[in-house]
């Protein structure tokens, strides 16, 4: 199964227990192919590195759990230029999953899980997503 995962379920990964955490250890085990971006990535690094995000990390430290986090990943090269979402970053998500052959979005956004599917992409929280795993 092939999905592409939100910066903000990533994020949640990293930092704490729970349901993300299981998703991101099932791409541990090969059980889910996680696909990503380089646009998806800078996006991560720039989060963690944030003045007004509670992480505040160094960009070393940040370049490190990206690198971490693509060690994971297949890494998809975009070439769709998607204008659905009001949120910029929300469409690098879809070209994402569009480019990779996704069958799943999973994310905490409200404005992608507002789609509910796009181009037969089903888009979905972690919670929903492992329930139906």
């Amino acid at each position: 199964m092939r999905i592409v995962i939100d910066t903000n379920v990533l994020i949640s990964a990293t930092f704490w227990t729970g349901k993300p955490k299981q998703l991101l250890n099932k791409v541990r085990r090969g059980e889910i192919t996680f696909l990503t971006s380089e646009s998806l990535l800078n996006e991560l690094r720039e989060v963690l590195i944030r003045e007004d995000k509670p992480f505040k990390l160094s960009p070393e430290e940040a370049q490190r759990i990206v690198e971490t986090i693509r060690g994971l990943a297949e890494m998809v090269e975009t070439w769709s230029e998607l204008n659905e979402c009001r949120d910029e970053k929300d469409n690098r998500v879809l070209e994402c999953a569009v480019d990779g052959g996704a069958m799943y979005i999973i994310s905490g956004d409200l404005h992608l899980l507002e789609l509910k599917s796009f181009k037969n992409i089903k888009v979905a929280t972690v919670s929903k997503f492992l329930s139906n795993f």
